[in-house]
């Protein structure tokens, strides 16, 4: 039975998407490049970001663009970071049922402890494990540090780093389509579960199929 549950944070239960592409733009203006759009953003971010970066701005240290990431993250949206549609209703779902939940985020820890406490849902989470540059490696420090069982845990996110983190560590990995990376994107990772929305994966933990005998 999965009894433990890592979650991805932006885009898996946050929808921070415009503050983060506001804030990358910020630093694309810093070094006078232009500004993505949404479509252009979702198409080419990847993660670990460091990647990402690596190929957009290839020149400029890491701590560099970190400062300049956290200075341009809009301020005044920190707190209007509203939850993905079903995710507080799963996360309940979770809670009642006795699981014990995780976030393993690649997202600055103030940002996630604001938006989680603004939401109400700081509660619902043993620990925080943010600011993660690369969850694969970093997930079995996880899994030691809360003496989980690989068989009975399961990452949860929606790009396709967090279905490799979960891989790693010998995981259940399970994809959400409601964040950074399309479908089709997605499946190229080769998920265990795949589903639209946290509102079917409540249905299906419900279900013996996604449990380990």
């Amino acid at each position: 039975m999965i009894r433990n549950l890592i979650l991805d944070w932006s885009g898996t239960l946050a929808d921070d998407l415009g503050a983060v592409i506001t804030a990358t733009n910020g630093v694309l203006a810093h070094y006078d490049k232009p500004p993505f759009t949404r479509e252009q953003f979702r198409e080419v971010f990847q993660l670990p970001y460091t990647e990402f970066y690596r190929h957009i701005l290839p020149d400029i240290p890491l701590m560099d663009l970190q400062k300049l990431y956290l200075e341009h993250f809009p301020q005044e949206d920190q707190h209007e970071v509203p939850m993905i549609e079903h995710a507080v209703e799963f996360l309940q779902f979770a809670k009642d049922t006795g699981r014990r939940m995780f976030v393993c985020s690649s997202a600055p820890m103030e940002h996630v402890q604001a938006q989680a406490e603004t939401n109400g849902v700081s509660h619902f989470f043993e620990h925080l494990h943010c600011g993660i540059i690369d969850k694969c490696s970093h997930v079995h420090d996880l899994l030691r540090q809360h003496h989980l069982l690989p068989q009975e845990t399961a990452f949860i996110g929606d790009m396709r780093h967090d279905i490799l983190a979960g891989k790693a560590g010998g995981l259940t990995s399970i994809a959400t389509a409601t964040g950074y990376e399309s479908v089709t994107t997605l499946m190229t990772a080769e998920p265990e579960i795949l589903v639209k929305n946290l509102a079917v994966l409540t249905r299906l933990m419900r279900n013996p199929i996604v449990q380990h005998s």
